[in-house]
């Protein structure tokens, strides 16, 4: 039985070589068939990076990020209803607070930008407002110019921030409204915080401040009374 084992893994030896002789490289190229593109893979990684769980009011899905943010006209009509909108909570604005910190390094390193500039903010129009004392306003400007998907991660950030921070800031409200016991509770209550209701109030505004190392702090621009 041994000698019979060692003549029919001979045989099968010879055969495959004989094989491999008439077929060349056929094997080879059938195997890199199944083999993962790399370049597929490394996109795959990099879209996977951008994909959060986020609050929408569709409920909690996952979000590219990358994709949400780019700018540009949508290739078909979409309903309103149908849109995906980021809620004002403390995950969103964290998650996007983390999104943005990374995308504006990378950016900086990109751009060989040595330093952040101390804070970013918006102004009503979405406009950017840089430090004038900033030394690398052209360049920033200009790649972020180049890089749209970036200053929309700012900009998304410090506006979801100044919705939460006004929801914040309506809460104590809340709680006391929860647990008033009589009418006259709740009328001092609404007496209490009566410039929740001022139409005119205005709102949050959310400064983007910035670490030598480009880490992201969230903060508010107190109001000039």
């Amino acid at each position: 039985m041994e000698i019979t084992n060692n003549a029919f893994h001979t045989q099968i030896q010879s055969s495959n070589q004989i094989n491999n002789a008439k077929n060349g490289n056929a094997f080879a190229q059938i195997l890199a068939g199944y083999q993962p593109n790399k370049s597929e893979s490394a996109k795959a990684e990099v879209r996977a990076e951008s994909v959060f769980n986020m609050n929408t009011n569709q409920g909690n899905n996952d979000i590219n990020l990358d994709e949400y943010l780019a700018t540009g006209p949508q290739a078909t009509p979409v309903s309103l209803k149908d849109v995906e909108l980021l809620l004002p909570t403390a995950h969103n604005v964290d998650t996007l607070a983390k999104y943005s910190q990374e995308k504006f390094k990378d950016l900086l390193t990109q751009y060989n930008i040595t330093s952040p500039p101390e804070t970013i903010s918006f102004d009503n129009e979405g406009q950017i407002v840089i430090p004038a004392d900033y030394p690398y306003t052209a360049q920033l400007k200009q790649a972020l110019t180049e890089n749209p998907i970036v200053e929309n991660a700012l900009r998304t950030t410090a506006a979801l921030a100044s919705h939460y921070a006004g929801i914040m800031e309506g809460q104590p409200f809340r709680d006391e409204m929860a647990t008033a016991r009589s009418q006259a509770d709740r009328d001092r209550i609404i007496e209490k915080y009566s410039y929740l209701f001022d139409d005119n109030r205005p709102a949050k505004q959310i400064i983007l401040s910035f670490l030598e190392d480009g880490s992201l702090l969230l903060g508010e621009k107190k109001q000039v009374a």
